[in-house]
């Protein structure tokens, strides 16, 4: 019965005697289902672009946890990073000083926040030297800074220059009493991607506490990699218990969490969006299908009187409107994977051509259009778009099997 059920099917969806309006609603049905999939896919992928660079680039030089002194600088600093670095769950640990300051280069002067490093510390919790511009940062020597990309650019100051950088010195109220001016050579220029490039320079660890006045021997806050970034919190938290200081609890997500969250926001947005849009096209099918049955009741009532059982037809007009969702999901997923696949280069073919970008450099630490396809989305997309469209075909399927053979035979 159930090979009946799909003769009848496959019968009725390729016979030209199907009126062009039901033909015309049917295609449109399967043209919405697929155009929806094909987005979906596409902007999930995209979702899942953005935080996989989030995670390659912005938290890879970025610390996930910082320890910062309230008050008082910490003192000893090295046993007490070298006992709280054996926390469960942490990969590696620095030493940090960190100010503001004003840069001046050739009349140009502008703020930025200095933040003081040891750099055979800071390779563990950061991958700085991947996003070199120009010049090296093996080694940083006392006179030596490293800028953000947009910062050298605003200076006009190339590797190699000098420029001026500007400190604060204050009383011990806390009021200001002076600058102090301290000449650097550039040996680096860092392009990470959005404000940090414009805002973040960095100079040498022990270097920057002598031109603060700190005390020997002292840091600021102490910095961590943790194997698990969505567990940054709760690390932070066993940090703090283990620290003999008074500091700071701070991770990643207080700084940087908007960004994610805004993947996030998005993502489930689009989400509901599209799979309304998958939901408006599948049930597109309810009205072919009961214009189909209307259309078939002199065939559905000869079957039911030559006794063929009512289940057999409900097959058949399920069917009949499944596999217009059927054929629109598959070919929608296709192409919202090769979409997926090129887009990047495609948005980079845009902006080439047209000089158009749609993200801007100077605010978001990405410009490109990235795109990771993850396997669970398109299962998960296929599997609501085919759900849908079967839950579409149910009521006129039950509709044909309710047809009275002799009210539609005796009009004939």
């Amino acid at each position: 019965m159930a090979s009946l059920s799909w003769q009848l099917a496959r019968r009725y969806r390729h016979t030209r005697h199907t009126s062009a309006f039901i033909r015309f609603i049917a295609a449109s049905s399967t043209l919405g289902i697929g155009l929806g999939v094909a987005t979906l896919i596409l902007a999930l992928s995209v979702m899942n672009g953005f935080e996989q660079a989030l995670k390659e680039k912005l938290l890879n030089v970025i610390p996930h946890v910082e320890l910062q002194a309230v008050e008082e600088p910490l003192y000893n600093w090295e046993p007490k990073l070298r006992a709280l670095t054996r926390t469960p769950g942490v990969q590696a640990s620095a030493p940090y000083i960190r100010t503001d300051g004003l840069l001046r280069y050739s009349g140009v002067v502008k703020a930025a926040s200095i933040r003081g490093i040891d750099v055979q510390y800071e390779r563990g919790i950061s991958q700085l030297d991947q996003f070199v511009r120009a010049g090296q940062v093996d080694v940083l020597e006392p006179n030596q800074v490293i800028l953000g990309e947009g910062l050298a650019q605003q200076l006009q100051v190339n590797v190699g220059e000098q420029l001026q950088l500007m400190l604060p010195r204050l009383t011990e109220q806390g009021e200001l009493a002076g600058q102090k001016n301290v000449s650097l050579t550039v040996i680096a220029i860092v392009g990470i991607g959005g404000q940090m490039d414009y805002q973040q320079a960095w100079v040498q660890l022990e270097a920057l506490g002598e031109w603060l006045d700190l005390p020997k021997d002292t840091v600021q806050g102490y910095a961590f990699k943790v194997d698990d970034i969505f567990a940054a919190s709760n690390i932070a938290r066993e940090l703090g218990n283990n620290c003999t200081d008074h500091v700071y609890l701070l991770d990643w997500f207080r700084s940087q969490g908007h960004l994610y969250q805004d993947i996030q926001m998005v993502r489930s947005i689009l989400y509901l969006v599209l799979a309304l849009v998958i939901a408006v096209a599948a049930f597109n099918i309810v009205a072919t299908l009961v214009m189909a049955v209307r259309e078939k009741e002199s065939d559905i009532a000869i079957l039911l009187t030559m006794g063929t059982p009512p289940a057999v037809l409900v097959r058949a007009f399920v069917w009949l409107g499944w596999l217009s969702g059927v054929k629109g999901t598959l070919v929608g997923a296709v192409i919202g994977l090769l979409l997926a696949w090129q887009i990047e280069p495609m948005y980079q073919a845009v902006v080439l051509t047209f000089g158009v970008r749609l993200l801007d450099p100077t605010i978001y630490f990405i410009d490109t259009l990235p795109s990771q396809i993850h396997v669970s989305d398109v299962l998960l997309t296929v599997a609501v778009a085919l759900l849908l469209s079967l839950l579409a075909t149910l009521y006129p399927s039950m509709r044909a099997a309710r047809v009275d053979p002799a009210r539609v035979l005796g009009q004939r």
